[in-house]
């Protein structure tokens, strides 16, 4: 088995290169920390699964780097590694076509158990994580929201569309206020009257909805 790593930190590269040195007989592991080098990697061939830091540096990284990954490799297993346990960032990863996603907190056994089964063709995400956000199993188990993305503008309005952008994007409702001189009041009554309209149950629910219609990349301040 040849692995990839991609990541930006030095120690992650040399952590988990040796952390899958020690677990797997016979396997490579080639580190690249950033997008140019992993590209250059992959054009030589026989690597036979990713694992991607998803929040580099500059344009290098990013959803726009999962996408690439998965696009022009779609037979490649891609495992998503990083800090973020934002469900919105799950579900982005997953539509683009990685077939796992673990945090960096969670412990060595979980990204073997998703190295497993991304070889095998299963999509992972740590039980731990989906124990601790349930939206998260909700994600998993691909729960139609009930909402065609493509009449979502008509659903709602041009303010709401702006505000549901925000959401997307991980502001709070003050922040948003912020951002449209608005008061934060109006925002609560925004927010409500469009969870409504688009028969969500929550925020996480609307960012999640946000992402899939592209609203907004929040890939500032995350590794």
């Amino acid at each position: 088995m040849h692995v990839l790593i991609v990541d930006d930190h030095a120690f992650v590269c040399v952590g988990l290169k040796a952390t899958l040195l020690d677990e797997y007989q016979g396997v490579t592991v080639t580190t690249a920390d950033n997008r140019t080098a992993a590209l250059a990697a992959l054009e030589n061939g026989g690597i036979d699964l990713v694992i991607a830091d998803l929040f580099m540096p500059g344009a290098g990284g990013g959803f726009d780097f999962i996408a690439l990954l998965c696009d022009t490799y779609p037979e490649l297993p891609v495992i998503v590694l990083s800090a973020s346990e934002n469900p919105a960032h799950i579900r982005k990863c997953l539509d683009y076509g990685a077939i796992g996603f673990v945090t960096k907190s969670a412990p060595s056994n979980a990204l073997f158990d998703a190295i497993k089964r991304a070889l095998n063709g299963e999509r992972y995400v740590p039980e731990s994580l989906r124990d601790a956000m349930p939206q998260v199993a909700k994600i998993m188990d691909e729960v139609d929201f009930g909402v065609d993305v493509s009449v979502v503008a008509e659903l709602i309005t041009k303010r709401q569309m702006d505000i549901l952008q925000r959401v997307a994007q991980g502001l709070s409702n003050k922040q948003i206020a912020r951002e449209l001189e608005l008061s934060e009041n109006t925002i609560k009554v925004h927010v409500s009257s469009m969870l409504r309209s688009l028969g969500l149950a929550n925020r996480t629910q609307a960012g999640i909805l946000g992402q899939k219609l592209g609203l907004g990349d929040t890939s500032e301040g995350q590794h």
